[in-house]
């Protein structure tokens, strides 16, 4: 009987592995379960999708995954990561600033380092008919996506364009009506990512391990020799 529930156990531990997809983020199967309607994957439609919460809350994690799961049904893909940071305010010239971001997004989504751009037509002359997955992650001025996705046209059909950012007037402003909140963690779920951070393992694991050694204890060495 005890040798039963040693195996069922046993068994349960490798069960409760996560999938790769999922390694390490606590709560994200269902974050995707929820944006992934937002996508509309199917449509040929230009999409701009929000992604909205507080500072710290998981907002470029969900970006990455999504990025990760869906990027090879794309013709083109780039992450732009950081943007705040990467280009702080103030914007002395607003168009310079542009030019700059422009530059950038396109020496990335077309993998060509040494593009020099003159002016700000060049996103929807050379995108208007790929199909891209494009994030800009942690856009907190308007300017950023005027210089890189002012407008759904300037990309092709089935596009989807993923904004990161705290900012939901931000969005609003841009006319990005698919916005998905990022609310904080349950309390299982905040006490799962404690228990990773704090001990290396999830709960369930330390839960199912602590309940193996004593079943060990119980039955000897011999069931594990």
């Amino acid at each position: 009987m005890i040798e039963r529930i040693a195996i069922d156990v046993s068994n349960e531990l490798i069960k409760s592995a996560p999938s790769n997809d999922f390694d390490g983020f606590v709560g994200m199967r269902a974050h995707m379960e929820k944006i992934r309607p937002l996508l509309l994957l199917g449509s040929n439609e230009v999409r701009m999708i929000g992604i909205w919460g507080p500072s710290g809350i998981g907002k470029s994690t969900i970006a990455r995954v999504l990025y990760s799961q869906y990027s090879h049904q794309f013709q083109l893909t780039v992450f732009m990561e950081n943007i705040k940071r990467r280009y702080p305010r103030p914007y002395y010239d607003e168009y310079t600033t542009k030019l700059q971001l422009q530059n950038d997004f396109m020496s990335q989504i077309i993998n060509q380092k040494d593009m020099k751009i003159h002016h700000l037509g060049v996103v929807p002359d050379r995108l208007k008919d790929k199909r891209v997955l494009v994030v800009l992650d942690d856009v907190d001025h308007t300017v950023h996506l005027d210089a890189m996705a002012k407008e759904s046209w300037w990309f092709g059909p089935g596009s989807r364009i993923i904004i990161t950012t705290q900012d939901k007037r931000l969005l609003k402003a841009h006319r990005i009506n698919h916005i998905y909140k990022v609310d904080f963690p349950s309390y299982s779920d905040a006490v799962e990512i404690f228990c990773i951070y704090a001990f290396g393992r999830s709960l369930h694991m330390m839960v199912l391990g602590h309940l193996l050694g004593k079943l060990q204890n119980l039955l000897g060495n011999s069931l594990w020799d």
